[in-house]
């Protein structure tokens, strides 16, 4: 009977253990299948291989590719608006869109114009007195030229005309003096003879001997004469010869002298006289072209804009009154016909981009069309940022390949330039990335569990990311993109 009993009892405690085997299986495979549940499909992703993109994006604004600026070329600050085309106007080229006063540049025309004349009748005068004075110092020196050639003729009757002439005479007188005293000698020689025979008295021989003594005294004079000509008269006479022509020669380069500097004074005050004419209609020109620009004209077809001045205040849009110095820019013309994006890259950003990198233009008002462009430049001067003046950005333009109606200037924009392509290499969505205790993971599938697995990143997108350690193809890891 107790046997009986034990039998029943342990029958009865296993058929209680097996219920509750049987339960805990059940409840088990109830919580796996549930766990299977919370893994839905579309959470899970298998890593695998593939491409993409690495980018940066930014805001712009689409803005036309070029502007054609209006400015003042008139060259005073006299230039005061007095009409303006209404702004936001459709303008042709050639149209006229702005006035300036031209009183004040009538005014400078007439009086330009008054001073070119008075220029051009001093010109005249100068001209006609350097005329003058060529005629009268060619006159002058023909005068010395003349001088010139006298002196020489002069000095050539010296040497070999009324010189030698002279020379002899003065030989002459010595030969008949000679021949007298001669002569003299002679006579009284024989009233010699005569005053011892008798035959001549005494008082004739005293003359016969006076006029020997005279005649021996003009012997002495005449040779005297001839010897201070000969040692002191013919060189002097050859000496006057050459001092005269060489007077009459230097006289002749001071006349040059003084006629080429009397000319080049002339010509002096004629160039002087020209480059005031120059100046004058130079500067006539200037102020006539002054007046033509008072008349301002669009340099391209296109939409009218108003440009900001400077003020005390700060700055405001040009208006009827305003005084425009030369080359400000007072009016703009936007070509429509090629748009760009301007963008501000982050100073981070910056150094990775480039000109013609391909960019992906998104416009706020039409999200769902991809414009391509290419980066056309970008500024090498960075601005601060309005918001944050500790952010410094680099100004950037995006060429965009075509243009289509429905873009117009002023849209706003999301730019995603692409800096490095990625190609076939393992890839999981950029949200299943889990970053915990400065590592980076993933929620890895195995089996019926997740485990948090450390990862190591290689490029980075913004929708993919470059897995290049602790994940093989094929993996399965949760994503929380599907």
């Amino acid at each position: 009977m107790k046997t009986k009993r034990s039998r029943l009892f342990f029958m009865s405690w296993l058929l209680v253990g097996g219920l509750v085997i049987t339960a805990s299986l059940y409840l088990a495979r109830g919580s796996w299948q549930e766990e299977e549940a919370t893994l839905a499909p579309e959470s899970i992703y298998d890593v695998k291989r593939a491409s993409f993109n690495v980018t940066i994006a930014e805001r712009g604004v689409v803005r036309p590719a070029r502007i054609a600026p209006i400015k003042s070329e008139i060259s005073s600050d006299k230039a005061k608006i007095v009409w303006l085309m209404k702004e936001g106007v459709r303008i042709n080229e050639g149209q006229v869109v702005a006035r300036f006063d031209t009183k004040p540049f009538q005014d400078d025309v007439a009086r330009l114009e008054q001073q070119y004349s008075d220029a051009n009748a001093t010109l005249g005068a100068a001209e006609k007195l350097l005329m003058l004075q060529e005629e009268e110092e060619h006159g002058k020196i023909e005068e010395a030229e003349r001088k010139v050639e006298i002196a020489a003729i002069e000095a050539e009757n010296i040497k070999n005309g009324s010189g030698p002439l002279e020379k002899k005479q003065v030989e002459q007188k010595v030969m008949q003096a000679e021949r007298r005293h001669r002569l003299a000698a002679s006579y009284l020689e024989d009233m010699r003879m005569l005053l011892k025979r008798g035959h001549a008295s005494k008082r004739e021989f005293e003359k016969a001997e006076d006029e020997f003594e005279t005649a021996k005294e003009e012997v002495n004079v005449a040779r005297e004469e001839l010897a201070n000509f000969n040692e002191f008269k013919w060189p002097k006479m050859m000496r006057e010869a050459e001092l005269l022509v060489n007077a009459s020669r230097s006289e002749l380069q001071r006349v040059l002298r003084t006629a080429a500097l009397q000319i080049q004074n002339r010509v002096g005050q004629v160039e002087k006289a020209r480059r005031k004419v120059a100046s004058g209609l130079h500067l006539l020109e200037n102020a006539r072209g002054d007046l033509r620009n008072c008349v301002v004209r669009a340099p391209a077809d296109g939409i009218l804009l108003y440009s900001e001045v400077p003020r005390e205040n700060g700055t405001r849009k040009i208006q009827i009154g305003d005084s425009i110095w030369v080359g400000q820019t007072f009016l703009e013309v936007p070509d429509t016909h090629e748009l760009v994006v301007e963008i501000q890259i982050r100073e981070v950003d910056v150094a990775k981009i480039s000109s013609g990198m391909r960019a992906v233009v998104k416009l706020d008002a039409m999200p769902w069309v991809g414009l391509q462009g290419e980066v056309e430049n970008v500024s090498s001067l960075a601005e601060d940022d309005r918001q944050n003046a500790n952010i410094r950005r680099f100004f950037a333009r995006i060429q965009l390949d075509e243009k289509i109606p429905e873009v117009h200037v002023g849209m706003s924009a999301t730019v995603e330039i692409i800096h490095q392509e990625v190609n076939d290499v393992l890839v999981i969505p950029a949200a299943a990335v889990v970053f915990k205790n400065d590592s980076t993971n993933v929620y890895k599938v195995a089996g019926g569990s997740i485990e948090l697995t450390d990862i190591e990143l290689g490029a980075q997108g913004v929708q993919w990311v470059q897995v290049v350690g602790g994940l093989k193809e094929g993996d399965r890891i949760r994503s929380t993109l599907y």
